[in-house]
C-alpha cells in the first residue's frame, strides 16, 4: 500500500510539472507574438506621414515650376549713342535697363548729362538709347526716355505746349515742370497779356537760361 500511495504521489507531482511547463510555454508564445504584431496607431501615423512626404513633394516641384517660368528672360540688342566711352550695338537682356546699357558700354564720359535721361527705363529690342552731352539740345522724346525704335536717328518729336494757350495740366506735362511752376507761368500770362517769344519764360521766377535751353524744343508761343 506504502508503495503504491508513493508512485500515485510521484504521478501526480509529475503531470502538475508538465501543466505548468506548458502553461509557461504558451504564455511566453502569446507574449512574442503580440510583442511583434503592428500596433493600430503605427499605421495611421504611417499613412500620415506618406501623405505629408507625397504634398511636400508636389508643393516643391511647383515651386520649381513657377521660378523657372518667372526667370525666363530674353536676348536682345540695343544701340547706344552720344556721351558713353563705348559707343556701339550692345547685347542686353529683357530685364535690363537702360543704365545696364550705359554700363555695357563703358560708363559715361565726362562731358554726358546723364540727368536728361531716364535711367530706370526698361530697354527694348533694337533700342537705341542715346546719351547727350552738356548743353546739348535733345528732342523730347530722347531727354525723359531715350529714343526707341528699328533704327538709329529715328526720334519722334512729342507734342509741343503753347505758352500762351496750355492750361495748369498742360503746362505740367514739360520736362521739370510741376504744378507750382505752371501757376507761376499762367500768373505771367494773365499780368503781361501773354508771351512774345520763348526768351519770355526766363522773366518767370525759376526758369533760368539751362531751364529754357531744356524746355525750348517742348514749347511754342
Amino acid at each position: 500500500m506504502d508503495r503504491l500511495r508513493e508512485l500515485l504521489e510521484n504521478s501526480s507531482r509529475q503531470t502538475w510539472i508538465i501543466i505548468g511547463l506548458s502553461l509557461t510555454t504558451i504564455i511566453a508564445v502569446g507574449i512574442l507574438l503580440l510583442g511583434n504584431r503592428p500596433t493600430a496607431s503605427t499605421q495611421p501615423e504611417l499613412a500620415s506621414s506618406a501623405l505629408i512626404s507625397g504634398s511636400e513633394s508636389l508643393a516643391s516641384t511647383s515651386s520649381a515650376g513657377t521660378t523657372s517660368q518667372t526667370s525666363v528672360t530674353t536676348t536682345m540688342y540695343v544701340d547706344v549713342k552720344g556721351a558713353v566711352k563705348q559707343p556701339g550695338m550692345k547685347k542686353v537682356e529683357s530685364t535690363m535697363r537702360v543704365i545696364d546699357a550705359v554700363q555695357l558700354a563703358g560708363g559715361f564720359t565726362s562731358n554726358a548729362d546723364e540727368k536728361q535721361v531716364n535711367l530706370a527705363q526698361k530697354l527694348t529690342d533694337s533700342q537705341v538709347v542715346y546719351i547727350p552731352k552738356h548743353g546739348e539740345k535733345v528732342p523730347t522724346s530722347a531727354a525723359g526716355t531715350p529714343a526707341a525704335g528699328g533704327g538709329a536717328g529715328t526720334e519722334s518729336q512729342a507734342p509741343q505746349v503753347n505758352l500762351n494757350t496750355a492750361d495748369a495740366t498742360e503746362l505740367q506735362q514739360l520736362d521739370g515742370v510741376g504744378e507750382k511752376k505752371a501757376e507761376k507761368i499762367l500768373a505771367y500770362r494773365q499780368e503781361h497779356g501773354g508771351f512774345k517769344s520763348a526768351d519770355d519764360l526766363k522773366n518767370v521766377n525759376g526758369f533760368g537760361d539751362k531751364t529754357l535751353e531744356r524746355l525750348r524744343p517742348q514749347i511754342v508761343v
